[in-house]
């Protein structure tokens, strides 16, 4: 139970990095450089869908 409790934990860490690292891709973001924008749009779409697992 505890290593269950301990993973979900984990995951919303995780999350919270993604989310955070794909707002840092948006605001660093150039008309140049479209592919940070959308791997900043992928890292958070991924985190949210991680922290509701």
């Amino acid at each position: 139970m505890s290593k269950k409790c301990c993973k979900k934990r984990n995951g919303k860490i995780l999350s919270f990095i993604l989310i955070v690292v794909g707002i840092a891709l948006i605001v660093c973001w150039m008309p140049l450089w479209l592919w940070f924008l959308i791997a900043g749009i992928i890292l958070i779409v991924i985190g949210i869908d991680i922290y509701y697992k």
